[in-house]
């Protein structure tokens, strides 16, 4: 049974508000670089973007960041992230492991001054001592529970059983 929990309306709200915490947060974008985990949040990161550069008045890019494919660590940007404030941006946040890996992938491209992590969904249930920075909706599920993320048209969240 696949049921909506998220309507893309809500969801855009949320958006907006996470942008506005982004942007208080690093007092503004100027050493921001916001990366979307492939392959939904890469989705998610392109509409935070379009909140951000709202709230920057310029464009505000993303970068797709590639952590589960075997050659992962080939198709990586080329992308200096030293001395800057990196968002990472997925849909759901599980177990924590692609969380982990992003955070690998990040390290490898320089030392940036902080690593944040913006999820849509967290779900609990971690494996990995992980915690978001910003969280646009909270949800309790259960081991046999799916969260998918709609991204085909607009963003919409359903609860898989």
């Amino acid at each position: 049974m696949r049921i909506l929990i998220w309507t893309p309306e809500r969801i855009e709200r949320s958006l907006a508000r996470l942008a506005c915490e982004v942007d208080e947060r690093n007092r503004g974008t100027d050493d921001l670089v916001l990366f979307g985990i492939e392959p939904n949040g890469i989705v998610v990161a392109h509409a935070l973007a379009r909140h951000i550069s709202r709230i920057a008045g310029r464009e505000f890019q993303t970068i797709p960041l590639d952590v589960k494919s075997a050659d992962a660590e080939k198709s990586q940007p080329e992308v200096t992230v030293t001395g800057k404030h990196v968002v990472l941006v997925d849909d759901v946040l599980y177990t924590g492991r692609t969380a982990r890996s992003a955070l690998d992938a990040i390290s490898r491209l320089g030392s940036p001054a902080s690593i944040q992590l913006v999820v849509l969904i967290d779900r609990g249930h971690r494996q990995m001592p992980l915690q978001p920075d910003y969280v646009g909706r909270r949800l309790q599920t259960k081991y046999r529970e799916r969260v998918d993320v709609d991204v085909n048209r607009d963003l919409a969240v359903y609860l898989v059983e």
